[in-house]
């Protein structure tokens, strides 16, 4: 049979089934390559994908949870957007990669454990009792789906088993643990000469050819920044429900349908369940339930007459509220009835069944189900609207890439404007940073295309092209001429200063007294006292030149000119040590200790996290990231 095809796979019949079958690869197979994705890949970690939209929504929860944490002093002008969703890509990806490293090592997740972190969670709880209706009105909400969201923590659980095993595995030694606590608690005495360079300003001169030189030295500082005003339009869900019709009632009968347990109470059953954990082999145990099987009397009485046996009562349950095997039993038993041995992932159990509470549904004509019913129609047709035009959105700007008048006639959209935006700032749209980063892009810049759609937030795309465009300029030297003198007589005054710093330290090291050094004239001496490293009553950076001399003494005073956080020169002298004793710490050995080891189980995850991420192949689509 092969020879037969091999022998017949010649001639004018074999070119013309190729010649079909390359027309039509060519025109359905290859605008794959060039249809852009409404989805699109924005890395590629080891081989499994992140795309935009997973990116995305990890984005939203991290800005929301900045918002939550910051409360009334959050201040979205601070934060910079590009580099929040770059940091949130990073942790996604070494994310990623510890989880595929915990999965080829072994670590699992069973179904008991993910039900376990579920329950206890108190989003997901009403009066104290997890709700299962609650759980899936919150992710619905989010829009997760339960799979989706169960398969994102069973990941994360993995992932502090994995810290778990690292945390208890690292210690640090009693020798380390002494050298870093009397380091951390030694205290120095401190005093110091500060040398404003304010006072030093009136010695200053600066001459018109000093200006000049400046001023071609620097060319960079005295620019009058590159701008651009945008022409944009702007997708988001509201813009898109507009055109969404009310449902019908065929619509809201169907969702009805659909999603009965929303609009009432699932069944509950209430019984009991005799456990028996599953150890070694589980011989033992699959020999005891069997025993109990067989036994008389009710699940706790039997219960009793087994060591290890545990009994607990399940009291109006629905079936998601219970481990999968028992809740499946559970839901097959008649009333009155008693279970054959049913196996879980953790143990064996026996289970029965007391009373049934039937699920209750109120009718579809309800006026409350219809307004319910008329909420999710309308959110549901509102995301798929927004999906819909935000496919046609991506579409259009590779289509039409050289007006934005094709995008706003076909979306409906309104075309609008900008005042001048730079590469650091602007009004409108332009306090984003992936809008003043697509504005300046070459494409957008040289090119004179319209940008690929830029997504802000979770529920708004934008697409913009450049109206009006001005390079960048040199600010002629009169405008400046002022900006410049003030920056030499700064930079000048700062340099006495720190000559006059330097000229005491050579005095200190001769022999002269701090105090002598003063009443020459120099600045007054200020006397810290005994500080610590993390004394905050004093300059981080003289705290930092007080710990960074060599062990001092009052015989053998040590000194370091350092500049200080206001912009003064300060010379340093450290002549006394007071080592760490059991009255007078901060935190004591034992607390210490502790810290270390957490200080050590972070490093070492996270040089794990390093090593892991190194071996593992990451590719970073960079023109997607917005």
């Amino acid at each position: 049979m092969l020879q037969r095809i091999r022998d017949n796979a010649s001639g004018p019949l074999a070119y013309v089934v190729v010649a079909v079958i390359t027309l039509v690869f060519g025109v359905w197979g290859i605008g794959s390559y060039f249809t852009p994705s409404a989805d699109p890949v924005v890395a590629n970690v080891g081989g499994t994908d992140i795309t935009r939209n997973q990116l995305q929504r990890a984005y939203d929860q991290r800005y929301q949870r900045l918002r939550q944490m910051m409360g009334d002093n959050f201040d979205p002008s601070v934060i910079s957007s590009e580099q929040l969703r770059r940091t949130v890509l990073q942790s996604m990806i070494n994310n990623e990669v510890l989880d595929q490293y915990a999965q080829d090592a072994g670590y699992r997740v069973t179904d008991a454990a993910l039900l376990g972190a579920i329950r206890s969670n108190p989003q997901f709880q009403a009066n104290g009792e997890f709700s299962a209706q609650r759980y899936r009105g919150l992710l619905a909400q989010a829009g997760i789906a339960p799979a989706q969201y169960e398969a994102s923590l069973r990941s994360d659980l993995k992932g502090q088993q994995l810290r778990g095993e690292i945390s208890q595995s690292a210690f640090a030694s009693p020798a380390e643990v002494d050298q870093a606590w009397q380091l951390a608690n030694q205290q120095r005495r401190v005093r110091y000469l500060a040398f404003d360079p304010a006072n030093y300003r009136d010695a200053v001169d600066v001459s018109d050819d000093e200006i000049e030189s400046y001023y071609q030295d620097n060319n960079d500082a005295f620019q009058a920044p590159e701008r651009v005003k945008l022409s944009y339009v702007s997708l988001d869900r509201a813009s898109a429900q507009a055109d969404a019709t009310a449902p019908d009632t065929q619509t809201l009968r169907e969702l009805f349908d659909q999603n009965r347990s929303q609009f009432g109470e699932a069944e509950r059953r209430s019984g009991g369940q005799l456990r028996v954990a599953i150890e070694g082999d589980g011989s033992a145990a699959r020999e005891t339930i069997q025993q109990l099987a067989a036994a008389e009397g009710d699940l706790e009485t039997r219960a009793e007459q087994a060591e290890g046996a545990e009994y607990r009562p399940i009291d109006e349950a629905q079936q998601g509220d219970l481990p999968s095997a028992v809740g499946q039993s559970l839901f097959e038993l008649g009333e009155g009835e008693t279970s054959t041995p049913v196996k879980g992932d953790d143990g064996w159990y026996l289970v029965a069944l007391e009373s049934v509470t039937p699920a209750t549904t109120p009718e579809f004509d309800d006026p409350d189900v219809q307004a319910q019913l008329k909420a999710i129609a309308s959110a549901q047709q509102a995301q798929q609207a927004f999906a819909d035009k935000s496919e046609r959105l991506e579409s259009l700007a590779y289509e039409a890439p050289n007006d934005l008048k094709t995008l706003a006639d076909e979306l409906r959209l309104e075309i609008q404007t900008t005042d001048w935006i730079t590469r650091e700032q602007g009004p409108g749209i332009g306090q984003y940073d992936a809008i003043r980063k697509a504005a300046f892009s070459d494409a957008v810049i040289k090119d004179e295309l319209n940008s690929t759609p830029i997504q802000l937030g979770a529920e708004r795309r934008v697409v913009l092209r450049v109206a009006e465009h001005e390079p960048a300029k040199r600010k002629p030297l009169e405008a400046v001429r002022d900006e410049v003198r003030e920056r030499l007589i700064a930079r000048k005054a700062s340099q006495k200063a720190r000559e006059a710093a330097q000229a005491a330290l050579t005095q200190a090291k001769s022999g002269d007294e701090l105090d002598r050094l003063a009443a020459d004239g120099g600045p007054s001496v200020e006397d810290a006292g005994y500080v610590r490293r993390s004394s905050r009553d004093i300059d981080a950076r003289i705290s930092e030149a007080a710990f960074n001399v060599s062990q001092p003494s009052e015989d053998e005073p040590r000194y370091r000119v350092t500049a200080t956080g206001d912009g003064r020169i300060a010379l340093v002298a450290v002549d006394g040590v007071r080592e760490a004793s059991g009255e007078d710490v901060q935190t004591p050995r034992a607390q210490f200790a502790q810290q270390q080891q957490r200080y050590i189980s972070r490093l070492e995850y996270a040089t794990l996290s390093d090593y892991l991420r190194s071996q593992t192949d990451v590719e970073i689509n960079e023109d997607r990231l917005n």
